[in-house]
């Protein structure tokens, strides 16, 4: 079987299972060691399924393990990332239904909207470049969701392949002038039904989120692919993440920046 077969053939086992809501056991012996080439080669095969055979269209980026906290929950030594679509994105108030199992963790987190191309050719990038190539920033909630099980035990190369463990993500209004706020230092609250579970700021990723940006855009570039005007990036936790359960109402209050709002149904 060719390499991209493999992929493809991969991608369709993983897509299966989020199809049919089955659990995917991790086999004990599962190394914790991150395989790039197969792993995203994955995530592209799937990326090819959904758009091609589905007609889903790719808005952007997620992006994993910005900070050390969240490499050491998953195990994993590298940050990584995962691919946003319109059919799992949701604009702020959203109303999303539980899927028990799937659905495991709210995470608040500032995200991007690229406002020019950055290519291969423009790299090394920065934090400065890309804040100079950022239309406008906004606030956003990423829910994990995966039927990996022990999921945190899934190892790199498991993450990367189920597209970056992405469930859903729910976003702001964005703030194209964001010159009067504080990207670093700004408090985030993470509140469940009233009451504060988490609290958290955006100097918690890991250079804050032009530098995770940084980042997604060398790797991009390492493979030869262009961080494109239009897209979106959300950069990772703010917060310690936080379990979701059906009925619940979260909110994740970014002061100056807006606020986000999610009822999970049962």
């Amino acid at each position: 079987m060719s390499e991209s077969a493999n992929h493809q053939k991969l991608a369709r086992t993983l897509l299966e299972h989020r199809d049919r809501g089955a659990v995917n056991s991790v086999p004990p012996a599962e190394s914790r060691d991150v395989d790039a080439a197969l792993a995203y080669g994955v995530q592209h095969a799937m990326e090819r399924i959904l758009v091609d055979e589905r007609g889903w269209m790719p808005i952007g980026y997620k992006l994993g393990a910005t900070n050390a906290a969240a490499k050491r929950i998953l195990k994993v030594r590298d940050s990584f990332f995962g691919r946003l679509y319109d059919r799992t994105t949701l604009q702020s108030p959203a109303t999303l239904t539980f899927v028990a199992g799937f659905h495991r963790l709210h995470e608040p987190e500032i995200a991007l909207l690229i406002g020019r191309d950055l290519p291969p050719s423009g790299a090394p990038y920065d934090a400065a470049s890309i804040e100079a190539a950022t239309r406008a920033v906004l606030p956003a909630i990423e829910i994990i969701g995966t039927w990996f099980e022990p999921w945190s035990t899934a190892g790199g190369t498991n993450l990367i392949a189920d597209n970056g463990i992405h469930g859903a993500w729910v976003f702001g209004e964005p703030i194209e002038d964001w010159s009067a706020i504080d990207l670093i230092d700004g408090p985030v609250t993470l509140t469940i039904d009233g009451e504060v579970k988490a609290t958290g700021k955006g100097g918690n990723i890991d250079g804050g989120a032009f530098g995770a940006t940084a980042w997604l855009a060398n790797t991009l570039a390492a493979m030869g692919r262009t961080l494109h005007a239009g897209e979106f990036v959300t950069t990772g936790s703010t917060t310690p993440t936080q379990p979701v359960a059906a009925g619940q109402q979260v909110v994740a209050d970014y002061g100056r920046l807006g606020r986000i709002e999610i009822r999970m149904t049962g």
